[in-house]
């Protein structure tokens, strides 16, 4: 029987001696181990997100935008402010239309389009044949048309996208950051119809419209289209605007403004737009309610709409060459309200600051401090872009130079 009791080994304390302690993780392994435990969550946390984003925004990971991706990475240099440059066009005869875009500028003329980076490198040359070349272009997207044609592009700054026409002429278009854009063409049903392409180059919705539409615009976020245009009852015009959530054949709410003419319409953010007529400035928000309302005391010469807000350029007196100038926060609040004793031909928007095209001078308008400065510039300019704070892009035939405020 003892033979078959299991040996058991105990430690008996003898008088005089002390167990030994158990060893004690030191604080820089406890550290380590936390960072250990965090890398790893962070780890979890970064596979889900991606996982989500690939649900959720799909469109980023198709075959163009990781083209456009790795593009931009190989080009990130011709990006750079300080090598900006002058950008001279290939195509110098016909028509054309300059834009700014990705922080270059984009020419679309007779020949096609040509894309720029800032620095003057070509990033795009696409041949086609545009008897009244017209564009417009988001952060991503410039779409060209030909105006009174049927023939539109989309495209980046690398590569055609898309290429397509329609049944009927194009007469007006508008693209937003998230892809979608809209094309205003004539109708045998109706005086014009207004269509709507997503991301993917769809046809996705139809707008027919009883009025003649003269302007459209595309928040940000895709979620909504402002229709502008201009009806009639018994021989006296109104202005008539629609804001639609994407999807819903009836607006979310319209407005009519009695004998009024339609201008302009743009989104300043994904909850605000600014509407121009012949008789008034507003701005709206998404529930229909006018924010912020200014008469007009003269006649409209230049008008731009963006992210930063609105900016308006009234001639108020002919004979002296009084110019008359607005600029609105994106939320319709009055930031500036001046006059100029000097013909005023193109106008562009900055953060606090507005920019003029005023013969061979370039003014720029702190609407902060209220305060202005000139700059000589070449005869023959045709319009002008805001780039950053203090620098603009001035556009020439052929041509558009870059100019810089700062002494």
């Amino acid at each position: 029987m003892d033979s078959e009791k299991k040996q058991v080994t105990a430690l008996v304390a003898i008088e005089g001696e002390r167990l030994p302690e158990p060893r004690r993780t030191s604080y820089w392994t406890r550290i380590a181990g936390k960072y250990t435990v965090l890398w790893r969550a962070l780890l979890v946390v970064l596979v889900l997100f991606a996982v989500l984003f690939m649900l959720v925004f799909s469109r980023a990971f198709t075959y163009d935008s990781l083209f456009c991706f790795f593009k931009d990475l190989q080009m990130v240099t011709a990006f750079v402010p300080s090598d900006y440059a002058t950008v001279s066009t290939t195509y110098e005869e016909g028509g054309y239309t300059a834009l700014a875009y990705r922080g270059g500028i984009a020419f679309v003329n007779t020949g096609g389009i040509e894309v720029y980076s800032p620095d003057g490198r070509r990033l795009l040359d696409v041949d086609l044949a545009l008897k009244s070349p017209n564009a417009v272009a988001s952060r991503k997207y410039l779409i060209a048309y030909d105006s009174g044609g049927t023939t539109f592009t989309v495209t980046n700054s690398y590569t055609e996208l898309f290429r397509s026409e329609t049944d009927f002429p194009i007469y007006g278009a508008e693209v937003s950051d998230s892809g979608h854009f809209a094309l205003i063409t004539a109708s045998d049903e109706v005086l014009s119809q207004v269509l709507l392409y997503d991301n993917n180059f769809n046809l996705i919705q139809r707008f027919h419209r009883a009025s003649a539409t003269v302007g459209v615009s595309v928040s940000d976020n895709g979620r909504q289209i402002a229709l502008l245009g201009i009806a009639a009852t018994e021989g006296t015009a109104r202005t008539v605007l629609d804001v639609y959530q994407l999807g819903k054949s009836a607006p979310a709410y319209s407005l009519s403004f009695e004998q009024e003419l339609p201008l302009s319409v743009g989104f300043t953010n994904n909850r605000h737009l600014t509407v121009l007529t012949d008789k008034a400035l507003r701005s709206c928000d998404l529930d229909g309610e006018i924010e912020a309302q200014m008469p007009l005391d003269g006649m409209p010469i230049a008008f731009t709409v963006n992210g930063e807000g609105a900016a308006l350029v009234l001639e108020t007196e002919q004979i002296e060459s009084t110019h008359r100038v607005i600029v609105l926060d994106k939320r319709g609040a009055l930031l500036y309200d001046g006059t100029l004793d000097r013909d005023v031909s193109a106008v562009a928007l900055g953060s606090d600051e507005v920019f003029l095209l005023a013969g061979n001078e370039a003014l720029r308008i702190d609407t902060d401090k209220q305060q202005q400065t000139a700059i000589a510039i070449e005869s023959g300019a045709t319009g002008i872009f805001a780039v950053d704070s203090g620098r603009i892009r001035v556009v020439y035939p052929a041509k558009v130079e870059y100019l810089s405020f700062e002494a």
